[in-house]
């Protein structure tokens, strides 16, 4: 099968408005969250990108309606464990990629959602390009802004948040990406606005990479 790509200029109102008429059309909430996995699944891992920037384009697009029609979705997904998701190498399996081994070492790899997917991209190459402070505020702050349109949504995304980098053994993050998402969850609880919670996010990857260029990596 040939690889899927996205369009030079995608038609993102477009895909939103498709999004948002398929969710429409479903009358209960797990049928929407069916929606919202079939569309991340016709994407496909390469292209997770895409499914994150979809939903920052459905709340640039979307009026309140709509955002609360999709954050909802959201809020059952995570509430059924159904995020739609893709798998990104555990920190540090990657090193074993050259080796020659099988197995679980080489297959190592963990569910990530699309706000945790965007601070893993901010902090490792994991996408085709770098992700730049500026792309990671605009996506982060539309998807926060997205999610929070329902109060049950971003509780339970916050709670996600917070077990994730509390599990010892969860495998995807380093201290870095640790402590971009516990960045994430503790302004978002403190009630800050999207903006500020995203920049806040920007400047500590900055702080790290600041610290890397000086001396040694911060741990």
């Amino acid at each position: 099968m040939a690889e899927r790509t996205l369009k030079a200029e995608p038609d993102w109102f477009g895909a939103a408005q498709a999004l948002v008429e398929g969710l429409q059309a479903q009358v209960t909430l797990d049928g929407r969250v069916d929606v919202l996995e079939r569309v991340c699944l016709d994407l496909g891992q390469a292209l997770y990108p895409g499914f994150a920037k979809l939903l920052a384009a459905v709340d640039h697009f979307g009026d309140r309606e709509v955002k609360v029609l999709v954050a909802d979705a959201l809020a059952q997904a995570l509430m059924t464990a159904r995020l739609p998701s893709t798998r990104l190498p555990a920190w540090g399996a990657g090193g074993f990629a050259g080796l020659g081994l099988d197995g679980p070492l080489r297959t190592n790899s963990r569910n990530v959602g699309p706000l945790e997917f965007l601070c893993v991209w901010l902090a490792r190459d994991v996408g085709d390009t770098a992700l730049s402070s500026e792309a990671f505020e605009t996506a982060a702050t539309y998807l926060i802004d997205l999610i929070a349109a329902s109060p049950r949504a971003a509780a339970l995304y916050v709670d996600k948040l917070r077990a994730d980098v509390g599990d010892p053994t969860e495998g995807l993050h380093n201290a870095q990406t640790r402590r971009l998402v516990e960045t994430l969850a503790d302004r978002w609880a403190a009630g800050d606005p999207p903006a500020e919670i995203a920049r806040a996010v920007a400047r500590a990857a900055e702080a790290d990479r600041s610290a890397t260029r000086w001396g040694a990596p911060r741990l």
